[in-house]
């Protein structure tokens, strides 16, 4: 089953695993939401994700 998680822009990210979805949002935040990404950890993401 695929991962998800939602950004509040409205950006998808997908994967199989976890990991694959944290790196995926992790880019995207990177890119798009560079100061977001300094305050958001780790247990942030596992909490936002969606099973698929």
């Amino acid at each position: 089953m695929a991962r998800i998680i939602r950004c509040e822009c409205g950006y998808v990210a997908r994967g199989d695993t976890d990991d694959e979805v944290i790196d995926a949002i992790r880019s995207h935040m990177k890119t798009d939401h560079p100061a977001l990404l300094e305050t958001v950890g780790q247990e942030d993401l596992l909490d936002w994700i969606q099973v698929e």
